[in-house]
């Protein structure tokens, strides 16, 4: 069996979501913030810091992701987040978003192999100084990568750059920036990944299934550990009956409507008025909707709901009727 990480989906795995998720389905060992972006003020927002707050995290399993292309940035952020008590962070390389891309970000930074490579030399060069200022212990440095920006073949250079620096793990995601989430995976580079990597890999792209998993678990016995995004949001059982040897397909729909109420409750608590509340939960059923066959037009009066209470209704419909 292999280890299996939840990945990190702005919008969507707020730490409400993530404990929530732990608490009534969990078997993931690690689960990813969505990024946070460090600049200039040296601050970070009320957001981000509720999103990270040892309080409300286990500071054990969950890592905090940057996004960034100032090395001061990141050392600062990094120094404040290990003195939180987080044993890791890791660099986003992978963003495909084009305003994120714009500002050399994310994937976009992977375009600029000389610039990277200076950013990572200092990172490592600098870490334990850093940390040292703030009395916190140094975290490890784990990177999400793309293959590149325009070509795959970037990739080749890029691994060389990984290859020189003391990284805990790198997630690969085998998608060039241009391909967002659309194009087929680009497998033989993995492969050139698990051939050639100095550290240890976790795959990360398009897993949806049991089988899934399992496929990549024979095809690479070697890979560290798997990485679910979309798959596991999609199905929050999926690494439960995955480590439970379980096969079914169908949520347990008692278990689920417990979840989803629970989130739904947390997230009346905390956001203004009812619309936040409402496009947060829509946000989740665009992923849900897919265990839910035939049920089209119920879906769509969930998501056309204007009032917390006509969406109860909708969901309490679809969920009795299923």
């Amino acid at each position: 069996m292999k280890k299996l990480y939840l990945a990190p989906l702005e919008g969507v795995t707020d730490s409400i979501y993530r404990n929530t998720f732990c608490k009534y389905y969990g078997s993931v060992d690690k689960v990813y913030t969505p990024f946070i972006s460090p600049n200039s003020t040296f601050k970070f927002t009320t957001r981000e810091f509720k999103d990270i707050d040892p309080d409300k995290n286990d500071v054990n399993i969950t890592v905090p992701q940057l996004l960034t292309n100032n090395e001061d940035h990141f050392l600062w952020a990094a120094a404040e987040i290990a003195a939180l008590g987080f044993k890791e962070i890791n660099f986003n390389l992978g963003c495909p978003s084009g305003t994120v891309v714009a500002k050399k970000k994310g994937s976009g930074l992977l375009y600029y192999p000389e610039e990277l490579d200076m950013m990572l030399d200092s990172i490592f060069n600098r870490l334990e100084t850093e940390c040292a200022i703030k009395n916190a212990k140094v975290p490890n440095i784990s990177i999400k990568t793309r293959l590149g920006k325009v070509e795959p073949e970037e990739f080749y250079e890029i691994l060389g750059i990984y290859n020189k620096y003391p990284i805990s793990e790198l997630t690969i995601h085998p998608r060039i920036q241009s391909d967002y989430y659309r194009e087929p995976i680009k497998m033989e580079f993995f492969d050139y990944a698990m051939a050639n990597s100095k550290h240890p890999i976790v795959y990360n792209g398009d897993l949806t299934s049991i089988n899934d998993i399992k496929l990549i678990e024979e095809e690479y016995p070697n890979v560290n550990a798997i990485m679910l995004g979309r798959g596991l949001i999609s199905n929050p059982e999926l690494a439960l009956n995955y480590n439970n040897h379980d096969d079914r397909h169908e949520l347990d729909l008692e278990k689920f409507k417990k979840f989803h109420d629970e989130l739904l409750n947390q997230y009346i608590d905390i956001l203004s008025g009812e619309k936040p509340v409402l496009h947060r939960m829509k946000e989740f059923w665009s992923f849900w909707q897919s265990n839910y066959t035939d049920c089209e037009k119920a879906i769509k009066k969930i998501r056309k709901a204007n009032k917390i209470q006509e969406y109860k209704d909708y969901v309490a419909l679809l969920l009795n009727n299923y």
